[in-house]
């Protein structure tokens, strides 16, 4: 008895986690696109000025979740006036919650923030150069299948051009 509920509260952790069927509660792959990318058409600016960052390139890509699941992500570094890394961080938390994010921050040299289905992180990447800074805006984890599961398996990085000068 024991083993079998052990199995069946695993069996809906699991769903839970990884989405359960085609689109996982995040829709379509072509609509978590869509969703990821409008939202980083907002926190992107955002973060960009609080930074008074230049030189922004973005990019949109899906990106695999542990080989069980997927999840689209835009990438985004830029460059931004070399200063205390802490002050910077703090004014990108505050003009992000401002926007109506939620700080989630739980680690040290970011700044993490979600909106429904929606994460931002943002940090500054010295091995990159002085001033760089990169930040993530990604889906959900979710499962496909079909045309939703070839999409996201043979999807290459492509520019976001609105982001990107």
């Amino acid at each position: 008895m024991r083993v079998s509920l052990l199995v069946l509260a695993l069996a809906a952790a699991l769903s839970a986690c990884f989405g359960g069927s085609s689109g996982g509660g995040g829709g379509s792959a072509e609509s978590v696109e869509k969703t990821t990318t409008d939202a980083a058409e907002v926190a992107v600016p955002v973060s960009v000025r609080a930074l008074e960052g230049t030189k922004v390139k973005a990019f949109g890509q899906w990106q695999s979740c542990m080989a069980l699941s997927w999840r689209y992500e835009v990438m985004v570094s830029m460059t931004a006036p070399e200063g205390d890394t802490v002050t910077q961080l703090e004014a990108v938390r505050a003009a992000l919650v401002e926007d109506g994010w939620t700080d989630d921050t739980k680690v040290d040299d970011h700044v993490t923030l979600v909106r429904e289905d929606t994460t931002v992180d943002v940090a500054p990447s010295p091995a990159r150069g002085p001033g760089t800074w990169v930040m993530t805006v990604q889906s959900s984890c979710a499962d496909y299948d079909g045309d939703g599961l070839e999409r996201v398996e043979n999807d290459e990085a492509a520019s976001i051009e609105g982001l990107s000068s």
